[in-house]
């Protein structure tokens, strides 16, 4: 069946998310969800949210409605939810109020949720991607008939949920070396804890290659290139996929090759997050990134965990500059101090991670032919071949 293609401010409104003012403490904490961009793409619909507003915070700016859905558009570009009830947002999301007469608002949901490689051609090379209201808007989706909409919304439902199971399965084990870690090292992670506890300079524990700086050539294919955006909270993402030329890998490495299980960590856009770097045969690592090495009295393991750590976070922040953009300099970062616990601990903390991690490999190979299903049938039905 062939679609009709429309842009959606033909068959949408689109409102963009403020903040209430932070310098009135009462404008938080009531019981209206709050959302930000860290709250998209973890389930289909949100109810709640980590942050919330008071009855007077909401009065200051407009709510969106139940079946909108979300969309971020600046940072990280593309993550979608719907709203599962009357909500708000920060100016970092523009919701989709479909006109439920053109749009059945769960399909809508997955057609914007491809919008994400237009997005990112469409937002300026800058420090944080942006796409403003105006060209998001003028974006255009795939519109057929409000029956097969329903039709092929339902069919997307159940290869999504088989993706999300074995998305949740990847999540448990996260949340178990979380939970691992804390259970060994918990106590000195906490304000009384961290007093006593043994503890080292960054700068005392670990070396490290410092990758700021330009923005490398970038090429259809050659030596893959990790840059902030692909560093996340653990992990290392495949998304975006970027490479250089292979002629110009050690003039741009010429500040150190980096390592596998090097611990990659982002000065700003993000600040602060960490990951494990993987068994690359050559990689490129990018702008706004620092490795660094464990000099001995560390694991690697448990220094990105330290470091991810909430406590640890806050210390980073706190030695953090900018307004718009929070960052550190590396000065900044060697001057904090974690705890250092004994190093046969550490070691056995890195056997478990590694079990987990293996027993986690295993779950994401089923996770990507899941995510293999969903794109091709989600390529079928939004060319009107389902």
């Amino acid at each position: 069946m062939s679609h009709s293609v429309r842009a959606i401010k033909h068959v949408a409104k689109v409102a963009t998310g403020k903040t209430p003012s932070r310098k009135l403490d009462d404008n938080f904490g009531g019981d209206i969800p709050f959302v930000t961009p860290g709250d998209l793409g973890l389930a289909a619909y949100i109810t709640e949210a980590p942050q919330t507003l008071s009855q007077k915070g909401a009065e200051t700016i407009k709510l969106i409605p139940k079946n909108a859905v979300m969309v971020s558009c600046i940072g990280t570009l593309g993550k979608v939810a719907i709203a599962g009830r009357e909500l708000a947002t920060n100016q970092q999301i523009n919701s989709v109020i479909f006109d439920e007469t053109k749009v059945f608002p769960k399909y809508g949901y997955y057609a914007l949720g491809r919008l994400k490689p237009k997005m990112e051609a469409l937002a300026p090379s800058t420090t944080v991607a942006i796409i403003n209201k105006s060209n998001f808007e003028s974006l255009e989706i795939s519109v057929p008939p409000l029956e097969e909409q329903k039709r092929i919304a339902a069919i997307l439902d159940k290869a999504d949920n088989l993706r999300r199971k074995r998305q949740q399965a990847i999540q448990l084990a996260d949340e178990f070396l979380r939970a691992v870690f804390l259970d060994m090292f918990g106590e000195m992670f906490t304000t009384k804890g961290y007093e006593k506890a043994s503890r080292r300079k960054i700068g005392e524990l670990t070396s490290y290659i410092d990758y700021r700086g330009k923005t490398p050539e970038k090429s259809e294919s050659g030596v893959p290139l990790i840059t902030a955006k692909n560093v996340k909270k653990g992990y290392i993402s495949e998304e975006p996929r970027e490479f250089i030329p292979e002629e110009n890998y050690l003039e741009w490495m010429s500040r150190g090759l980096p390592e596998k299980n090097d611990v990659l960590f982002t000065t700003e856009a993000p600040l602060g997050n960490v990951a494990l770097l993987g068994n690359y045969e050559k990689v490129v690592v990018g702008q706004r990134l620092i490795s660094l090495r464990s000099l001995g009295k560390v694991t690697q393991e448990f220094l990105m965990h330290a470091l991810l750590n909430r406590f640890v976070q806050g210390l980073i922040e706190k030695r953090s500059s900018g307004s718009t953009v929070k960052g550190i300099r590396t000065k900044e970062l060697y001057e904090i101090e974690i705890p250092v616990p004994n190093l046969e601990d550490q070691k056995r903390f890195s056997k478990i991670y590694w079990k987990t991690r293996d027993s986690q490999e295993r779950q994401a190979s089923s996770e990507r032919g899941a995510e293999a299903v969903f794109h091709s049938i989600s390529q079928k039905a939004f060319s009107g071949e389902l």
